[in-house]
């Protein structure tokens, strides 16, 4: 089973990865998955909740 730490690391992680591809689709307007920068911000922000809801879970 996996550790519940690397699970919120892996989630924050995965949140700044998408932030950077929101940027990206937003800057230089290409598409990534069909969908928008702000849509991609928005999954940032899902990942990012979420990740933080698992490390104060585990503290």
């Amino acid at each position: 089973m996996m550790d519940n730490k690397k699970v919120a690391d892996g989630l924050i992680a995965v949140s700044a990865v998408t932030a950077v591809v929101s940027g990206y689709v937003s800057v230089f307007g290409s598409d990534v998955f069909n969908l928008a920068g702000t849509q991609w911000m928005m999954i940032a922000i899902i990942f990012g909740i979420y990740g933080l809801y698992a490390k104060l879970k585990i503290a």
